[in-house]
C-alpha cells in the first residue's frame, strides 16, 4: 500500500468511527443522563490552570464553528463557563446546553432556549447537573429572602444534593476544576439553568450487544475462516444481533403468542414433524430471521441434510454463508468493505432487507456491529496512520490538543457531533 493510499484508509477509518458513533449517548432513564454529565465533568477534577492542563479545555471550547460570538478563548481568560460548555460538547449536549465563554450570555441563552429553562429563584432545589450561577456581590444580610438579580460571576455544575446542601463542580475555581459545598438557597446563588434533560432519553433503543454471549466468538471465527475481514465479520454480526440477538432458536417475537409457540417449543415442533407450516407461517427464525417461504424451505432441508435440528448453530451459519455466496454484489462489498459502516449497510440493505433500512437503522446496526469489532478485531491495528494525521493538522495549525482527539479515535473518550465533523474535515483535508 503506498503513502497516499494509507492516508486516505486512516482518513476514512477516523470519519466511519464518527459515521458510527455519532457523538451520540443513549441512556434509559432522566437520571441516568444527569448522572453522564457529572461523571463527564469530574474527569477534568484537578485540571489546573498552573500546569496548563487547563488548555485541553480551552481547545475543545475553541473547536466550535463557528464560535460562539466569534470569540476564541485563550489560555489567560476566565474559563468556568467555558469548563461547563466543554462538559456539553464532550457529550454532544450542546442542544440543551447552550455554549459561551460568557456566564450572563449562557444566561441569556437560557432564558431564550426553546427546551431548556432559566430558574431566577434562587431558592430553588437543583438536581444533579442543572448549571448553577454565582453573583459574588450578593447581599451579605438578607439573602435567603432577596432574590439575586444581579450580574453573574461564576458558573458550575450541581454534582450532589444532599438534604440542604449541594456540591458544585466549578472550572476556574481558584484556577482549576474543583468542587464546592455550599448550602440550597446559600449566598451568592443568582439562579439555575435547567437543561431539557429529558430529551437524552431514548427508553426504546434496543439494548447493545453484549459482546460476552457464548455465540459470538463462534460466529466471528466462522467467518473469519472463510477469508472475511474484521470489517465486514463486525457488519454482518450487528445485523444478526439486530435481527435475533445472535440466537440460532430465535421465533421472531410477535409470532409466538399469535402461533402459540416459544422458541424452543417452535423448533422442537418443527424438529419433530408435527408443525407442518415452517416455510410458510411469515415468522422469521434463527440468526437471520429467514421469513421468505423458499429462505426457510432451504434452511430446512439444508438442517435435513445435515440430519440436524433447525436451531444448530453451526448448521445455519454454514448456510448462511452458502447463501451469500449467491448474492454477487453483497460478497464483492463484503471483501473491499473500508469500514463496519459499509459492511453493515450492504448486509441490512441487501440481505436482509427489514421493511425499515433508513439512515437510523444503519446507524443502529452498524453501532452493533462496532461492539463486535472492538471486541473481537485485531488487535495489532494500533492506529498509526490516524496519528500521523491528527499530528500533522496539529503542526499545521489546523487543529489543536492532538492527544484528545486521538482518544476520541480510539475511544477513549467522547465528542459532539460539532467536534466530529470538525475532524473530519482535517483529517480528509490533510489526506489530499
Amino acid at each position: 500500500m503506498d503513502e497516499g493510499t494509507e492516508r486516505n484508509t486512516a482518513a476514512f477509518r477516523i470519519q466511519t468511527v464518527f459515521t458510527q458513533k455519532g457523538g451520540s449517548i443513549e441512556m434509559k432513564t432522566e437520571q441516568q443522563v444527569r448522572e453522564s454529565v457529572v461523571k463527564t465533568a469530574r474527569e477534568w477534577l484537578g485540571f489546573s490552570q498552573a500546569d496548563g492542563q487547563h488548555k485541553e479545555i480551552i481547545d475543545l471550547y475553541n473547536t466550535q464553528n463557528p464560535l460562539p460570538r466569534r470569540y476564541k478563548v485563550s489560555y489567560t481568560d476566565a474559563w468556568c463557563a467555558t469548563y461547563v460548555s466543554a462538559v456539553a460538547l464532550k457529550l454532544g449536549f450542546t442542544d440543551i446546553i447552550p455554549p459561551e465563554c460568557s456566564c450572563n450570555n449562557m444566561i441569556a441563552l437560557f432564558k431564550s432556549h426553546p427546551h431548556s429553562v432559566w430558574e431566577e429563584n434562587d431558592a430553588h432545589v437543583p438536581k444533579i447537573g442543572d448549571i448553577i450561577f454565582y453573583d459574588w456581590q450578593d447581599l451579605a444580610v438578607g439573602f435567603a429572602t432577596n432574590d439575586n438579580r444581579g450580574v453573574a460571576d461564576h458558573v458550575g455544575i450541581v454534582s450532589n444534593v444532599s438534604s440542604n446542601m449541594l456540591t458544585v463542580i466549578e472550572g476556574n475555581y481558584s484556577k482549576s476544576v474543583k468542587e464546592r459545598t455550599l448550602q440550597v438557597n446559600g449566598r451568592f446563588i443568582r439562579g439555575y439553568g435547567l437543561p431539557a434533560y429529558g430529551k437524552k432519553v431514548r427508553a426504546t433503543t434496543p439494548e447493545p450487544p453484549k459482546v460476552s454471549l457464548a455465540n459470538d466468538e463462534v460466529i466471528w471465527n466462522f467467518l473469519a475462516s472463510k477469508g472475511l475481514k474484521d470489517f465486514a465479520i463486525a457488519g454482518i454480526m450487528g445485523n444478526l444481533y439486530a435481527e435475533s440477538g445472535l440466537i440460532p432458536n430465535n421465533l421472531q417475537n410477535t409470532f409466538e403468542k399469535k402461533l402459540g409457540y416459544t422458541d424452543a417449543s417452535y423448533t422442537a415442533a418443527v424438529d419433530r414433524g408435527e408443525y407442518a407450516n415452517f416455510a410458510s407461517d411469515g415468522a422469521g427464525y434463527g440468526l437471520a430471521q429467514w421469513t421468505y417461504p423458499t429462505r426457510k424451505q432451504a434452511l430446512l432441508d439444508f438442517a435435513k441434510a445435515q440430519k440436524t435440528s433447525i436451531s444448530d448453530l453451526q448448521m445455519q451459519l454454514e448456510f448462511l454463508w452458502k447463501e451469500l455466496q449467491g448474492y454477487a454484489t453483497v460478497m464483492s462489498v463484503l471483501k473491499n468493505a473500508k469500514s463496519v459502516l459499509e459492511a453493515s449497510d450492504i448486509i441490512l440493505i441487501a440481505y436482509e432487507r427489514p421493511a425499515d433500512t433508513g439512515g437510523k437503522v444503519q446507524a443502529l446496526r452498524a453501532e452493533y456491529g462496532m461492539r463486535y469489532f472492538n471486541a473481537y478485531a485485531d488487535k495489532s491495528a494500533t492506529f498509526t496512520e490516524e496519528r500521523k494525521l491528527i499530528d500533522e493538522a496539529a503542526s499545521r495549525g489546523l487543529m489543536t490538543s492532538p492527544d484528545y482527539w486521538f482518544d476520541v479515535i480510539t475511544g477513549k473518550t467522547t465528542a459532539s457531533a460539532r467536534n466530529v465533523q470538525y475532524l473530519i474535515e482535517k483529517a480528509l483535508a490533510i489526506a489530499k
